[in-house]
């Protein structure tokens, strides 16, 4: 990756601390894709089902280390479409971990060890692209999972929104991470994220497990929104030849009254496998199911198996392919006519990615 590098003079006032000098990094990529989906789904008969997609990102880093041996730096991150760019923190590290301050992941998305975090191929998970039924009063559609169940390893409820984020140094390869996300003057749902991955040399390579959580919890009585929870754990062993992975995940929505009205659990395995320097194999099945009695939407599943490849052709320039089966068995709507019944389909997507 060719990177710009520039100096700059950071005048750093706090007690005892002269000036810095701060390297800054210029990086990004550039992705330009063809989507390409089928389903049985009746609400989206006459649809194109087939789109091309894009994603730039800009990267701008900085970073010094002061006198006392700490380092501290910005970070920014500007995206396409992304309105006052997309994330920007401070961080501030040293021998008592790290603590970052900005709009970033929570750890209960960012120590995942599912492949929407990892990438290890085109950008993630895809399972298509319909756009249907958002008007339906029970749920609004995306295709293959009409936006009620578990398809991919995302798993947040603050998203990237401002938050304070502590990690602890590695303890003999255990690291600790907590985060807060004040949800602002318009609500009481705070969002609080804790998460831990041990990590240990290992048959010529490294196993790692991790466990994270995140809540939205309302902590009102009179609130009619309800409070919310994710959670992810799972393990990986990483060596030459790639590496393989399983993950359980989660979330719920519960009133304040008690009522637990969603209640999704899942499951993630996968290996990607280094076939040469420069080509991945992917290949990875994921299910998940509504559990809660009171849900509009119980005993709901999805499942899905995808494979895809991933060759780097040189001068940071790679492409991407992966292709997705997926089966959503609808237990409580029989009738696909307002975008609501079971739904079998596949989805493909090709990508070009250039990384500067």
């Amino acid at each position: 990756m060719r990177k710009i590098l520039l100096t700059t003079t950071a005048l750093v006032a706090l007690g005892g601390i002269s000036a810095a000098s701060a390297d800054v990094n210029i990086s990004g990529n550039i992705e330009q894709r063809y989507d390409q989906w089928s389903d049985d789904d009746a609400a989206g008969s006459g649809l194109n089902n087939s789109a091309m997609s894009r994603d730039m990102q800009l990267w701008v880093k900085s970073s010094a280390t002061l006198d006392n041996g700490m380092t501290v730096g910005a970070n920014i991150r500007m995206r396409e479409a992304t309105a006052g760019g997309d994330r920007n923190y401070v961080s501030l590290g040293g021998d008592f971990g790290s603590f970052v301050f900005g709009t970033t992941w929570a750890p209960v998305y960012s120590m995942s060890v599912g492949q929407n975090w990892m990438e290890d191929v085109a950008s993630g998970e895809y399972t298509g692209g319909s756009d249907i039924d958002t008007t339906s009063t029970v749920t609004a559609d995306d295709g293959a999972t009409r936006g009620r169940l578990i398809a991919d390893t995302y798993q947040t409820t603050s998203a990237k929104g401002q938050k304070l984020v502590y990690t602890t140094p590695s303890i003999n390869g255990l690291k600790l991470a907590i985060s807060y996300a004040d949800a602002g003057k318009t609500s009481k749902g705070d969002h609080t994220s804790l998460g831990a991955t041990y990590e240990v040399d290992a048959m010529g390579g490294a196993i790692k497990v991790m466990y994270a959580t995140e809540t939205a919890d309302h902590a009102d009585a009179a609130s009619a929104t309800a409070d919310e929870k994710v959670f992810q754990y799972g393990a990986q062993y990483s060596a030459d030849f790639g590496r393989i992975w399983a993950l359980a995940m989660g979330s719920e929505t519960e009133t304040n009254a008690g009522s637990k009205t969603s209640d999704v659990t899942g499951n993630q395995i996968g290996v990607a496998y280094n076939m040469s320097d420069a080509a991945t194999l992917v290949y990875y099945h994921t299910t998940s199911e509504e559990n809660a009695a009171a849900s509009d939407n119980t005993n709901d599943e999805f499942s899905s198996n995808a494979v895809g490849v991933n060759y780097n052709v040189g001068g940071g320039f790679s492409v991407g392919l992966l292709h997705t089966l997926f089966d959503y068995t609808d237990a409580t709507n029989s009738s696909a006519t307002a975008g609501q019944g079971s739904n079998d389909g596949s989805a493909t997507r090709v990508q070009l990615r250039v990384d500067f």
